[in-house]
């Protein structure tokens, strides 16, 4: 209730309920605010007298020893939940990629309180995350968002999660390349492991953004083959064990010499790399981490021997070029030319340029080998919790729904059919 007690004079009052349940009158009056000549301004509207017992509302509200209240802003939440996050052992690319989703409603609505935000607010907030960054931004703001008012409503007695009920923004323009990793055939796999050993096709350099809106490379010269490049490049041992494992980039660069039984055939992944902020690329481990699930897999006897032709080659590359005094010796299988840890986007790029060479789509990505891994062992006839476990996933749904490739021709099924009935009489005029 705002009254005018002079002329530019306001007094502001509410009522609220502070922690202990009692209902209590809050009172403030227009604050002096001064003019550049130091001439007092009056408060023509109340504004500033309503702007100050709003303040002490929340002051009260908000609990002393800082607990969370529906009071607080969206900022001050996103900081709570990222404290929760980090208490929970959450994985450091999780929580730059939250920090990055962090960023966007930060700007849109950061200073609103809990109990201002309304599902029409996060709906109109995730269409123009969706319009300007694409749908996959869109998901994980969503994500982050619902986690946040999921998180607050446990605690506060915001009795509503906004997020639970906002619909994302349908046709979506997409950013980029979307739709995943796309699936590569037995055949496609075989072709791709004999290229980057044997193949003689070119592989030119990636242009830049300014070289192809020029339509041509700053300096000519006389690219590679893609077997040369893969070679300096080292990349046909890491495809290699893409296709014999399945595992991902990060698990991938990660391993260690201690993690591999080759007598056994066996691999047990534990550590991978990720960049951390501050600190560059690091190997952690976490048994906790849902992307980095530590079980021991078999290794096919193509991958095994390849394993072993390394491990000499690399003994022998650590004799003549040992690792310098200072930097930690990881004993990587994958070590960079200095042996220091890879970084998985080089990797990437790297993978990029030889698709090019070879011709293939862009959503073949280093993820495509191990939707192919999931694909070669459902057409073997392996149970999904098989496939599941190779690619050490928890959720058996999961890999059947986003892994094993769907839409093909199945001739097993077809030949099943036709010994089923394929000699009984079909009259085909009938």
């Amino acid at each position: 209730m705002l009254t005018e007690i002079a002329p530019g004079h306001w007094k502001a009052r509410i009522y609220i309920r502070d922690t202990s349940g009692r209902r209590r009158e809050v009172v403030r009056f227009s604050p002096i605010k001064l003019s550049a000549q130091g001439r007092p301004l009056p408060d023509r509207s109340g504004q500033r007298a309503l702007d100050a017992v709003m303040a002490a509302a929340v002051a009260i509200r908000v609990d002393l020893d800082d607990e969370l209240s529906d009071s607080i802003t969206v900022k001050q939440l996103w900081d709570h939940y990222r404290d929760h996050l980090v208490s929970l052992g959450r994985a450091e690319g999780t929580l730059s990629r939250y920090d990055e989703a962090a960023k966007t409603f930060d700007s849109a609505f950061g200073g609103r309180r809990l109990f201002e935000v309304n599902t029409a607010t996060v709906e109109a907030f995730l269409k123009d995350v969706g319009h300007a960054r694409g749908p996959s931004n869109m998901r994980t703001a969503r994500n982050v968002l619902s986690g946040m008012f999921r998180f607050a409503c446990a605690r506060t007695a915001l009795a509503v999660n906004p997020v639970r009920e906002a619909r994302m923004a349908e046709n979506v323009e997409a950013k980029g390349r979307t739709g995943g990793a796309g699936d590569l055939t037995v055949d496609e796999l075989r072709f791709i492991l004999s290229s980057v050993r044997t193949s003689q096709i070119p592989c030119p350099r990636k242009l830049s953004k300014a070289e192809r809106e020029r339509g041509t490379p700053v300096k000519a010269y006389t690219p590679p083959t893609v077997a040369a490049y893969c070679e300096g490049a080292d990349l046909a041992d890491v495809i290699t064990l893409y296709a014999a494992t399945g595992l991902r980039r990060s698990q991938m660069l990660g391993l260690v010499w201690s993690d591999i039984d080759l007598d056994e055939a066996t691999l047990h992944p534990v550590g991978k790399v990720v960049r951390v902020a501050g600190k560059g690329l690091v190997r952690v481990t976490d048994d906790d981490d849902p992307k980095n699930h530590t079980g021991i897999m078999a290794l096919p006897e193509f991958a095994v021997a390849m394993l072993k032709q390394r491990k000499d080659a690399m003994a022998a590359r650590r004799k003549s070029s040992p690792p310098k005094p200072g930097v930690e010796d990881l004993d990587l299988v994958f070590a960079s030319a200095v042996w220091t840890l890879r970084d998985p986007q080089n990797v990437g790029h790297a993978w990029q340029r030889v698709r090019e060479a070879l011709g293939f789509a862009e959503d073949i990505t280093p993820h495509s080998f191990r939707h192919a891994v999931a694909t070669i062992l459902d057409d073997a006839g392996l149970s999904a919790r098989v496939t599941a476990d190779v690619l050490g996933h928890v959720d058996v749904a999961m890999t059947q729904r986003y892994y094993m490739a769907r839409g093909r021709p199945h001739r097993t099924a077809a030949n099943v059919l036709d010994r089923a009935i394929g000699s009984t009489p079909v009259d085909l005029d009938a």
